[in-house]
C-alpha cells in the first residue's frame, strides 16, 4: 500500500510541479511592470531624446550615470532597440567584474554590450574595453559598448585603479538620469500608473489614491528611486481595504528596514489664521511652495534646471513662482546670508 502510494504520487508530481512552476512564472510576468515605465516620465524627456540621437550614431560608446533604481539598464536597452544596426544582434548585459578576455572569448563582438557598474572593472576588463573601443572604427559592423555607473564621470576620474584614458575614450555620449527625489513632478504620474497595473493584476479592482496618500508619496525621498516607488505602490494595492488607497497603506522603510513616515522637515504643524495649532499635514499648496523654495536654493534660481526637476516647461515653473509670490532673488540672498561661513 505504501509503495503503491509512492508510485502514484511520483507519477503525478512532475506534471503538477511543471504546471505550478508555469503558473508562478506566468503570474510573475503578469505582475511585473514593463521596465521602460521607469523611464516614462516627463522629467526624463531630454535624456530620452538624447539617447535616441546617440542610438543613430553607429558604434558610439555611451556612459550612463544613475543611481540604483533609476532605469540605467532600461535606458541601455532603449538605445540598443533604437540602433538600426545593433538591434539586429543581441544585447548582452554583464557585470563589470566579469568582463575580461577569457570571459568574452567566443563572443562575436557584434550588437551591444551593456557593462553594469563600470567602476568595478578590473585591469583585464579595462584592457578589453579599451581594445574594443580602439578598434571600433575598423569594424564592418561596429560594436556598441554602453557602460553604467552609480558614480559621475568626475568621480570615476578620481577612482584609484580606473584608467583615465579609458574613460576619455568611452565618454562620447554621456547620459545622466536624475534621481526620483529631484523629479517630484514624476512621482504621482508613475505611482498612478503602477497602481492601475497592480489593481488589475490583483483582481481587476479599480483603485485610486486618497489626497493624504498622495501627499505621503510626494514627501518620501526614494533612496532606491522608481523601483522603490513601484514596490511601495504594489504593497499599497495589496493592503488597500477599499477602492480609495489611504495613507495607512503607503508603507515605506528606512535603510535599516524599519517602517518610517515622510521627511520630518516638511511635516511641521500648520497654524491657522487664528493662531491655533491644527497639527495636520501641510496642504498641497504649501508643499508646492516649499518645494519651489527648495529647488530655487538647490539650483541657484536656474529656471531650466528647475523645470527639468519638476518635469514641466520653464514657463509653467515661472507661473507657479508668480502664483506663490516668491521672490527668487530674496530667497537666494537669504540662503547666502544664512549659510555657515567657511574657514
Amino acid at each position: 500500500m505504501g509503495d503503491a502510494m509512492v508510485v502514484h504520487l511520483g507519477s503525478q508530481s512532475q506534471s503538477d510541479i511543471a504546471r505550478a512552476l508555469e503558473a508562478r512564472r506566468a503570474a510573475s510576468v503578469a505582475g511585473e511592470t514593463p521596465g521602460y515605465w521607469l523611464l516614462d516620465s516627463p522629467g526624463l524627456r531630454e535624456v530620452i531624446e538624447m539617447a535616441g540621437r546617440l542610438a543613430h550614431a553607429p558604434g558610439s560608446p555611451v556612459l550612463i550615470e544613475g543611481e540604483r533604481g533609476t532605469g540605467v539598464p532600461e535606458l541601455a536597452r532603449l538605445i540598443h532597440d533604437a540602433d538600426p544596426i545593433a538591434r539586429a544582434e543581441r544585447l548582452r548585459e554583464i557585470p563589470a567584474n566579469l568582463v575580461g578576455p577569457s570571459e568574452m572569448r567566443g563572443w562575436g563582438g557584434v550588437g551591444t554590450v551593456f557593462i553594469e557598474d563600470i567602476e568595478n572593472l578590473g585591469s583585464e576588463g579595462q584592457d578589453w574595453v579599451g581594445e574594443m573601443l580602439a578598434n571600433r572604427s575598423q569594424a564592418a559592423q561596429p560594436l556598441r559598448i554602453i557602460g553604467g555607473s552609480r558614480l559621475s564621470a568626475k568621480e570615476l576620474l578620481g577612482r584609484k585603479g580606473f584608467s583615465q584614458e579609458l574613460l576619455h575614450a568611452w565618454d562620447v555620449g554621456r547620459l545622466v538620469i536624475p534621481p526620483l527625489r529631484l523629479r517630484a513632478g514624476d512621482i504621482l504620474k508613475l505611482a498612478r500608473r503602477f497602481l492601475k497595473h497592480y489593481a488589475e493584476w490583483q483582481g481587476g479592482r479599480s483603485l485610486r489614491f486618497s489626497e493624504a496618500a498622495e501627499r505621503k508619496l510626494l514627501l518620501h525621498s526614494y533612496p532606491a528611486n522608481a523601483r522603490e516607488l513601484r514596490n511601495i505602490v504594489e504593497r499599497a494595492a495589496a493592503l488597500a481595504t477599499s477602492e480609495e488607497v489611504g495613507e495607512e497603506a503607503i508603507v515605506v522603510f528606512d535603510e535599516a528596514g524599519r517602517a518610517t513616515t515622510v521627511r520630518a522637515a516638511l511635516l511641521r504643524p500648520v497654524t491657522s489664521a487664528a493662531g491655533q495649532d491644527n497639527s495636520h499635514f501641510p496642504s498641497l499648496v504649501e508643499l508646492e511652495r516649499d518645494y519651489l523654495v527648495m529647488l530655487i536654493r538647490e539650483f541657484r534660481g536656474r529656471g531650466m534646471a528647475m523645470s527639468r526637476a519638476m518635469g514641466m516647461s520653464y514657463a509653467s515653473v515661472r507661473r507657479k513662482i508668480l502664483r506663490h509670490g516668491l521672490d527668487v532673488r530674496a530667497i537666494l540672498e537669504a540662503a547666502t546670508t544664512s549659510a555657515p561661513s567657511r574657514g
